[in-house]
């Protein structure tokens, strides 16, 4: 009976290791430096008065500069008028910079968000280096 428990035991331990690894290589895989993993991550904020609960970004070839934001908002907001735009900007050395609009969003029926794609590109390098980035501000108002 010993022995059984102490096999059960080595299987569990072994279960464990297996876990701990995959979800070590997960987060590994997900952060693209130091310094700039925590600014770019995202994960669900009440943006008065719509909710963004999804956030990407595509980084340029060089994987050192932020060339679009795509965030979803709940619910449908191309039905205004005039419609609601989406706008983003990047916090670099402490304040905001520049403001980027992103022009109306795209409504998914099934899903029921709208998504916004921000084109940042029109910004300075300097004003969207993921290294300085501090933090990535979203907004969405009236369009006029």
């Amino acid at each position: 009976m010993f022995r059984r428990h102490k096999k059960n035991l080595l299987w569990l331990l072994l279960l464990v290791a297996i876990v701990v690894a995959v979800g070590t290589a997960f987060t590994a895989a997900n952060t693209f430096d130091a310094h700039a993993g925590n600014q770019l991550g995202y994960g669900s904020q009440a943006v008065s008065p719509v909710n963004v609960s999804y956030m990407d970004y595509t980084l340029d070839t060089t994987a050192t500069l932020v060339d679009t934001v795509t965030f979803r908002t709940d619910g449908d907001l191309t039905l205004g008028a005039p419609q609601e735009h989406g706008y983003v900007n990047f916090d670099i050395g402490g304040g905001p910079g520049t403001a980027v609009d992103c022009g109306t969003g795209t409504y998914n029926v099934g899903g029921n968000y709208t998504q916004f794609v921000c084109d940042v590109t029109s910004l300075a390098d300097a004003a969207r280096t993921v290294h300085d980035i501090t933090h990535t501000n979203v907004a969405v108002a009236n369009g006029n």
